[in-house]
């Protein structure tokens, strides 16, 4: 193995028109406002510059064009991060969105294998759908005779594929979901985005563009990289000190002792290079996929069934959580709708609900009723307290409970927002050991209920790691939820787990990225950043305070 690499000259795609670029902070202010903002409730600033690349070169020209002028580039592609990672303060907006095109398909050495190479602005929605459905003859026209072949074969095998990746907001863009090793319900089983990267192209600051193979260039026995640019002048990358949480996380860079470089641009929030293109793993579809729905009398019972269905259910692929705050929030929607909530009612003495979802075979089918009706019952449940299904339709119906919550917390905000203008929501996106987890929960539930602010939790219980959202009315809640949070970051951290499993740091979390791994983790961040990046261009005010960069 080697722990060095030579950067390359970006490449041009054939038959593009040029870069889209406007320029002028009036103009932007007018036309591109929605560019200025992401799904966070960070204002941005006044920009001068916003670029629509098309191609790899484009990049490098206009990040080449910035360095060159000490203008900050903020980069965004879908901006549906809650974090502020997309916003803009100032400079220059480097939107990756026109980026949106799957550049080829690449067989792997074992049967069932393929790879998938996009640029970052393809939707995670579009990949899903191209994927799945095997609809890839728009890709054959421009690629190589060797290339086409990989596709026609892809598109002519009779196995079936899929995209492992789910994060909630499937709008959310390929290199978006990278910048944050994104995760969703699905990670439980198959894990986050940094699982299923094979190769990634980023552009540094300065235009030079490292393509990078997973499994080539590993980090040597002192912890660094060694990059050498087009110039001929060579980079050493010391990696910082720090031990991660080992949990599921997305906060800050990732280091490990022997890593790979690939996965320190994963999750990096854009602060280290542009990804310009990416090729990912696809996996065979399980051949059938049960979904249910079990509600339970105690949030105590919710979590006890779900340590036992692990290990009862060994097939599962998915575990979601919802407390009585959750499932009172969709009692209220559905009393609102008035019949127009599509979601059936909800048994009246359910207090928490899991989701799951499990791969079975029809001959496995009677062990895993009879072992699903045996955890169910240990735990004061049973099958008439569950939603099941196991065609695409029944399927759908209960997956929508997932995404009625956050949708229906939405609404919650919203209103809230009619009445008080300055409140917004707070949510917590945090893991900690298996363990830990009950003692977390409790933490969670008793400072809120001292509080007195309405709230819901559910989320990744899989992977113990739970969104708590706070919904505030009044300016002095909000005040209250801020110290709470705090709170949670402390004993989070304290109990072994993260502040951030899946949301990354961006501009907001900067303080409990701290609570994390101090100050001297945060300068050591920094000081990677400003031998790859050494004007600090690159979406400066990501993961750490950008003074650190001073």
């Amino acid at each position: 193995m080697k722990n060095r690499i030579h950067a390359e000259k970006a490449r041009e795609l054939p038959g593009l028109t040029r870069r889209v670029e406007v320029e002028g902070a009036e103009a932007i202010a007018a036309n591109y406002s929605d560019y200025l903002k992401d799904e966070s409730r960070l204002s941005g600033g006044k920009i001068g510059f916003i670029a629509f690349p098309k191609s790899e070169s484009d990049i490098a020209a206009f990040l080449k064009k910035m360095n060159e002028r000490g203008i900050p580039i903020t980069v965004s592609a879908g901006r549906t991060g809650i974090v502020g990672g997309a916003v803009p303060m100032k400079g220059a907006l480097l939107s990756l969105e026109k980026m949106d095109r799957i550049l080829g398909v690449r067989k792997g050495e074992r049967a069932g294998e393929w790879f998938i190479r996009t640029q970052p602005g393809l939707l995670v929605k579009d990949l899903h759908k191209k994927v799945e459905k095997k609809d890839l003859k728009s890709v054959i026209s421009s690629l190589a005779a060797a290339e086409r072949k990989a596709v026609e074969e892809f598109m002519s095998e009779k196995r079936h594929y899929f995209y492992p990746v789910d994060p909630t907001e499937l709008s959310a863009s390929i290199g978006g979901t990278l910048a944050t090793n994104a995760s969703g319900e699905r990670s439980y089983h198959y894990g986050p985005t940094r699982n299923y990267v094979r190769g990634l192209s980023v552009v540094l600051a300065n235009g030079d563009v490292l393509n990078i193979r997973r499994g080539e260039v590993i980090a040597s026995k002192e912890r660094t990289f060694e990059i050498v640019l087009t110039d001929g002048s060579a980079l050493t990358v010391p990696l910082p000190t720090y031990r991660m949480p080992e949990v599921k996380s997305a906060a800050g860079y990732y280091i490990r002792d022997g890593m790979d470089l690939i996965d320190l641009f994963i999750g990096a929030e854009g602060t280290l290079g542009v990804i310009s293109e990416v090729e990912v793993a696809v996996l065979e579809t399980p051949p059938h996929i049960m979904s249910l729905v079990a509600f339970f009398p105690s949030n105590e019972d919710a979590v006890s069934f779900f340590k036992n269905a692990r290990e009862a259910l060994p097939s599962a692929l998915v575990f979601e959580y919802f407390d009585s705050s959750a499932l009172d929030i969709l009692r209220e929607k559905k009393a609102l709708a008035r019949g127009a909530f599509a979601i059936p009612a909800l048994p009246k003495n359910a207090k928490a609900a899991i989701f799951l979802e499990l791969v079975y075979t029809e001959e496995d089918m009677d062990g895993i009723y009879a072992a699903m009706d045996r955890v169910l019952a240990a735990h004061h449940s049973s099958t008439e307290n569950t939603w099941s299904g196991t065609r695409v339709s029944e399927r759908e119906k209960i997956r929508a409970l997932r995404h009625a919550v956050p949708e229906a917390v939405n609404e919650i905000v919203a209103r809230n927002k009619r009445a008080f203008p300055s409140v917004y929501k707070l949510g917590t996106d945090m893991a900690v050991p298996g363990e830990k987890f009950e003692e977390m929960l409790s933490f969670y539930k008793e400072l809120l209920r001292d509080a007195k602010i309405q709230y819901a939790i559910f989320g990744h219980i899989g992977e113990h790691h739970l969104h708590v959202n706070i919904l505030p009315r009044t300016e002095q809640e909000i005040e209250r939820a801020k110290k709470i949070i705090r709170e949670y970051a402390k004993k989070a951290v304290a109990c072994g787990g993260t502040v951030s499993a899946e949301h990354g740091i961006g501009k907001i979390k900067h303080p409990y990225l701290e609570i994390l791994y101090g100050k001297e983790g945060m300068r050591q961040m920094a000081a990677v950043k400003r031998i790859l990046d050494p004007k600090g261009i690159l979406s400066r005010g990501n993961i750490f305070p950008e003074e650190l960069l001073v």
